[in-house]
């Protein structure tokens, strides 16, 4: 009787084993918005060295980053404002089109976005102090794009 259970055990757990391999899932693919050979060279820059982006977020704010060509710092110009701020920044890829880029602006916030060149989406948060001396950590999100 034992032998029976074991031996009916090992043939459902061969037909399962059978089931799955035949049956193999669809192959997954890349959407074409997202494929590398579908994207124009503006649209995925290899680095930010030299180049200007817009960036507009939902809230309705944003403005334009200046990388300068040796990648060190950035010139932010506020759209609402016209306030400039040039500072250090620090630019990691993430991968092909995709930075985390970081700042510290004049007011003390420290910016830190994902630009994300493939969709054209950005993702940040701006970590700043309230008047009563708080962190106060706020997020946004919006599109982002070069225009040179």
């Amino acid at each position: 009787m034992v032998r029976s259970i074991g031996a009916i055990a090992l043939l459902v757990i061969a037909v399962a084993a059978t089931g799955c391999v035949a049956d193999p899932p669809a192959a997954q693919r890349v959407s074409n918005s997202h494929a590398a050979e579908t994207l124009g060279k503006a649209a995925v820059p290899s680095d930010l060295n030299g180049k200007t982006v817009q960036l507009t977020y939902d809230t309705g704010s944003g403005g334009t980053i200046t990388f300068s060509t040796d990648g060190r710092t950035v010139t932010y110009t506020a759209a609402d404002t016209g306030r400039q701020t040039s500072t250090p920044v620090a630019v990691e890829p993430i991968e092909a089109g995709i930075f985390l880029v970081t700042w510290t602006d004049d007011t003390g916030a420290v910016v830190s976005q994902v630009q994300d060149y493939r969709t054209g989406k950005v993702e940040g948060s701006w970590t700043r102090h309230d008047a009563s001396g708080q962190a106060v950590i706020e997020t946004r999100v919006g599109s982002v794009h070069l225009t040179d």
